[in-house]
């Protein structure tokens, strides 16, 4: 049976066919007994690796990228602790349409961007619900007892979902 590849709907990577990357991954995987990140690294470091165009190989941009990779990373994990509260909050929220970091208690004040911090929050549930439907899928064709679990998770999370586009 020929399996076809494809990208995930909003992934943006260029360089490669997608299905040139999914029978790339395949025989990582399949050669090394998994797959992780720095085996797929290793694998394309050739310059005529099938998956090398899709990596940064120039140093210094590489290393500036992954040092925004590291402060988006800081930039969600600081909290505020206050006295008397039960749980920190962040002091920083992203806001997809503005593409940046704003103060979280300036995103709750304005009406605009707490709306769109809610909606990526939605987006985050929506997400969560999909990877679990996938989840399903596959164990129906797999593993059909272990399908229920995800099914149900699923469905609780799109009922969640529904609750909150009506508030």
């Amino acid at each position: 049976m020929t399996i076809t590849y494809s990208f995930r709907t909003g992934t943006r990577v260029s360089g490669v066919d997608a299905q040139v990357a999914g029978q790339e991954l395949a025989r990582i995987s399949r050669e090394n007994g998994e797959l992780t990140a720095p085996l797929v690294v290793q694998d394309a470091r050739p310059d005529d690796a099938p998956l090398h165009p899709v990596f940064e190989w120039n140093d210094e941009v590489a290393a500036e990228l992954h040092r925004e990779h590291q402060a988006r990373n800081l930039i969600r994990s600081v909290q505020i602790v206050r006295e008397g509260e039960p749980q920190p909050e962040p002091v920083y929220v992203h806001i997809s349409s503005a593409g940046s970091y704003l103060p979280a208690e300036e995103v709750v004040q304005r009406v605009d961007l707490y709306e769109q911090a809610y909606r990526d929050a939605c987006d985050r549930l929506g997400q969560a619900q999909h990877a679990l439907e996938q989840l399903a899928a596959i164990a129906e064709r797999l593993q059909p007892a272990a399908a229920p679990r995800a099914r149900r998770s699923a469905k609780v999370m799109g009922r969640i979902r529904e609750q909150l586009a009506s508030v």
